[in-house]
């Protein structure tokens, strides 16, 4: 045997090996990703406790702006993208370009609202776009042919160069999440009604502009029902100047990663089809992994 020859398969070797190796990881990831989901019982936002927890409930976008995925610009939660060249030597194409939403969303379960930070998280979504076209960005925003004769035309005879892939979570979708729980605890100036007070205090010291401003009768003094209308506008302007400066609504619980390492999870579905999706990932990753340390024994024995 060639000493080229022989490298090459030293390198085919090792390639089985790092594989044998990967799906073995995988596999004891979705496993243990299996039974945090299955062990955690679910929580509803109004009484969960601090800490590591499963939420269930609606994804809603934020109340100032909305998101829309960047190949497709439909509305969602949340989203990842991948432009892959097909005329790449590589199988399957180069990834050309990639991106993954970073930017919070709210989940509803009916008792309260958690703001949800997505940032380091595994992400399972439904909504799921493919098509192809010759430019390296899509041309039309929202792709033609996505019906089932569509995509079974373009699933057997895939034409243009590249190849556009989009996940999502659509708006009002059922969303199961696992992670860290915390509600922001103390004032300061990001606490409403402390920014409301200080307003007050400010306005307090321009008496002639706070009377022009809420002395309907104009008696030149405000009287209780003035003053309620003076607070109100206080915390109004104080709770928008929050929400500016924030990307989280005040009071509002936040999820995101933990910090202990274990599974930021969030998944377009309930608990337990998640945790029945990780169990077949997890018997795929040992199917995989027994196949190839199976050629990898067959291979360094009968070559």
């Amino acid at each position: 045997m060639s000493g080229d020859l022989r490298f090459k398969l030293f390198l085919l070797l090792l390639a089985l090996a790092g594989s044998a190796a990967y799906f073995l990881w995988y596999a004891l990831k979705a496993w243990r990703e299996n039974r945090l989901v299955a062990d955690t019982a679910a929580s509803r936002v109004r009484s969960a406790a601090q800490g590591y927890v499963e939420l269930l409930g609606r994804g809603l976008p934020m109340p100032k702006g909305q998101t829309h995925a960047p190949l497709t610009g439909l509305q969602c939660t949340w989203w990842r993208y991948k432009i892959e060249d097909r005329a790449s030597r590589r199988s399957g194409g180069t990834t050309i370009d990639s991106g993954t939403s970073e930017g919070p969303f709210i989940l509803d379960d009916g008792t309260g609202q958690c703001l949800i930070d997505p940032r380091g998280a595994e992400v399972f979504p439904k909504a799921a776009t493919v098509w192809y076209g010759d430019s390296e960005w899509p041309l039309a925003r929202i792709p033609d042919g996505q019906g089932f004769f569509g995509k079974l035309a373009d699933a057997m005879i895939p034409k243009g160069r590249y190849r556009y892939t989009e996940h999502r979570l659509e708006p009002h979708e059922m969303v199961c999440a696992l992670g860290a729980f915390r509600t922001p605890g103390g004032a300061g100036i990001e606490s409403p009604d402390d920014a409301a007070a200080q307003l007050l205090h400010e306005w307090k010291k321009d008496q002639k502009a706070l009377l022009a401003r809420f002395d309907r009768n104009h008696d030149g003094l405000l009287d209780a029902g003035e003053w309620d209308q003076a607070r109100a506008a206080a915390q109004q302007q104080a709770l928008d100047g929050v929400i500016a400066r924030s990307p989280q609504p005040p009071g509002m619980s936040v999820l995101s990663k933990p910090e202990d390492g274990r599974a930021f999870l969030l998944s377009a579905s309930d608990g337990r089809s998640l945790s029945r999706r990780l169990r077949r990932n997890a018997i795929a990753g040992v199917a995989a992994c027994l196949g190839s340390g199976a050629a990898l024994v067959w291979m360094a024995t009968h070559v």
